[in-house]
């Protein structure tokens, strides 16, 4: 699993500019470098170059993904298929609804995510009104909320960590 890289994708295709103002929030908070690309590339050469590039870097790349990462855009795989066999982590955001509740297709995402083995750290809220006391009840792997009044990067980032941190201990017990 790369250590320097954390992909950013939607569950579904997301609005381009909420999902890129979230994204240089998040990078400018950890000091990352922020590069955007669109579903529509192949995904395994892009990996691979991004992968060998920043081997050696000690920096952080956040790789922000517009687009629908479940479909097949290339001829080449999807992204989220691409990303499961690469083993890198991703970063998950959703918008809600006008009412504050969340489509199917989150469940349905992190269900697709979580079949495919993917090192998905976690869900986050774009936009919106966060109710922590419903996010609690969904069962969904959430770390908090970008982009809406409660707005809170560090708390993400937060959440972030721990995850990577659980993830870590888990390949290593895994390995063993």
């Amino acid at each position: 699993m790369s250590q320097n890289l954390l992909v950013v994708i939607g569950a579904g295709a997301l609005p381009e500019l909420q999902m890129s103002a979230a994204c240089r929030s998040l990078a400018a908070e950890i000091g990352a470098v922020l590069l955007e690309e669109s579903c529509s590339r192949s995904p395994h050469p892009m990996l691979g170059h991004l992968t060998s590039e920043i081997s050696d870097s000690s920096g952080l790349t956040l790789l922000s993904l517009n687009g629908d990462v479940g479909v097949d855009e290339s001829c080449e795989g999807s992204w989220i298929d691409a990303l499961a066999s690469w083993r890198i982590p991703v970063l998950m955001l959703a918008e809600p609804r006008s009412d504050g509740r969340f489509p199917g297709l989150v469940p349905a995402f992190v269900a697709f995510a979580r079949e495919l083995n993917l090192s998905l750290l976690g869900l986050v809220q774009l936009g919106g009104d966060w109710d922590a006391p419903a996010r609690r009840t969904d069962g969904l792997p959430w770390c908090g909320c970008l982009q809406g009044p409660d707005d809170d990067p560090r708390g993400v980032i937060s959440c972030l960590k721990q995850r990577q941190l659980l993830m870590a201990r888990e390949g290593a017990a895994g390995s063993v």
